[in-house]
């Protein structure tokens, strides 16, 4: 179980760090700038998470996430002209990113003693915060708030993991990869389908 969870802690700060660098060579920032973006976004939401839960920031024991950043950051900044010719690269790379991060938040939280409610909003901000802070950073529009569902899979993603592994017979490692699976494939239906909630109307006089 131990090794599952770093593996896909490992396998989520490279599809984060990967996008926060795909947003960098979208601006055109340097190889600083690709580093920075990498780590602002690999490790920006489960730092907040670890404030909020009043536990030890995560990266300043396991030290060796900032150099998974770092390396994923120098290899996107070579090949970024290569891989969004390919693919839809930052959606992509996002949507895994925040699949992964969504379990592994709310598998913190009640490994911390919390209750459902508060391990789902843990697993969001996971794997939320860390994308909004790199789209504001750089004045973008955040994907979160754009109109295909995104906040929406992972709720879905982490209530999923905390019912099976609460009140199921299912193990940890698979309520984990159910979770994740979960919440990505709803994600990558809204980036293929272009499925969205519906949106409010907004107030009188504002268009």
């Amino acid at each position: 179980m131990i090794t599952l969870l770093l593996l896909t802690n490992i396998a989520a700060t490279i599809a984060f760090a990967i996008s926060g660098a795909l947003v960098a060579a979208r601006h055109r920032l340097d190889i600083v700038g690709f580093v920075f973006m990498a780590c602002i976004t690999g490790i920006g939401g489960g730092t907040l998470r670890d404030t909020i839960l009043d536990v030890p920031v995560f990266w300043l024991n396991d030290y060796y996430i900032i150099l998974v950043c770092s390396c994923a950051a120098m290899l996107t900044f070579f090949t970024a002209q290569h891989i969004s010719k390919r693919s839809n690269a930052l959606l992509w790379a996002d949507a895994l990113g925040m699949a992964l991060f969504t379990v592994l938040g709310a598998q913190k939280a009640l490994a911390l003693g919390m209750n459902i409610p508060v391990a789902i909003i843990m697993g969001i901000f996971t794997a939320c915060l860390g994308g909004i802070i790199r789209d504001v950073i750089v004045n973008d529009v955040p994907v979160v708030f754009q109109r295909d569902i995104y906040i929406t899979a992972s709720l879905l993603g982490a209530l999923c993991y905390c019912l099976m592994f609460i009140y199921t017979s299912v193990s940890e490692g698979y309520a984990l990869i159910i979770g994740g699976a979960l919440t990505f494939i709803i994600r990558a239906l809204a980036i293929t389908r272009n499925l969205s909630i519906p949106a409010h109307k907004g107030l009188d006089g504002n268009k």
